[in-house]
């Protein structure tokens, strides 16, 4: 294996364990030989690569790696990336898309993305809805911590909100988590008429943006095993942008 490989499967590795790692790392999880770890990493150190944490006794990225992604997130916006991801997502599954975030305790829809399904109406850019009635408002939602749930819940706004929506505060926590458990939330006939929807969120730590993508189609289209597809195709672009993003709160659920 040439020393390109053997790094990538290093650099691969702290990607999928989210934290520093040791040399033993590369021997429980790879079958590297400990001499051929040793050395891949002490020229990966040597290189800029990776930086060793001699108080913990493990590596991290090194300078190298974390001024090249500090300017690759610099060049492509969180709004960017999800929007490629999402057109191309539309362009497979012939879904309307739509990117949309949190704003003051309400939805805001950014952008519209329009399928070849012919859906009954169409939520155009610019339109709120409350976030606790909507599949968008849960997946943003279920990045919070619980304490920030709380005083979601507790404002005046979001009390007003309740008084407009088919459900319960704790039928909607219910909803929350479920889809912090999934990683994705589903609609179907909800606050769209005859219209089914699936939708993730993923965030950049470095600017603190979060946004919601979803994919809808006409409800009776919305078999449950489509449904399995597109929550799978939303849940793979979450991944990658996360990665790119370095959103660890999707890539520990996902």
């Amino acid at each position: 294996m040439s020393i390109l490989e053997t790094s990538a499967q290093i650099l691969q590795l702290m990607t999928s364990l989210q934290r520093g790692i040791r040399v033993n790392d590369f021997i429980n999880h790879i079958q590297m030989p400990k001499s051929t770890a040793s050395r891949v990493v002490n020229q990966l150190v040597q290189y800029g690569y990776l930086e060793k944490d001699d108080a913990q006794g493990h590596f991290m990225p090194g300078a190298l790696l974390l001024g090249a992604a500090h300017i690759a997130r610099q060049q492509v916006p969180l709004n960017e990336r999800v929007d490629a991801a999402l057109r191309s997502l539309c362009e497979r599954t012939c879904c309307t898309g739509y990117i949309s975030l949190l704003d003051n305790r309400e939805i805001l829809v950014l952008r519209v993305i329009h399928g070849r399904h012919a859906l009954p109406m169409v939520t155009w850019p610019g339109s709120r809805s409350p976030a606790c009635g909507t599949l968008t408002g849960r997946a943003l939602l279920a990045r919070l911590s619980e304490d920030e749930i709380d005083e979601f819940f507790a404002s005046a706004p979001v009390a007003t909100q309740l008084n407009g929506v088919h459900q319960s505060e704790d039928s909607i926590r219910r909803l929350i988590q479920q889809t912090r458990e999934r990683g994705y939330a589903t609609a179907i006939n909800e606050s769209v008429t005859d219209t089914a929807s699936v939708s993730c969120a993923v965030g950049d730590p470095a600017t603190h943006e979060a946004v919601a993508f979803c994919l809808s189609l006409p409800q009776s289209l919305a078999h449950p095993e489509e449904i399995v597809r597109l929550a799978g195709l939303l849940r793979d672009a979450a991944r990658l942008i996360a990665r790119k993003t370095g959103d660890m709160r999707v890539t520990e659920t996902l």
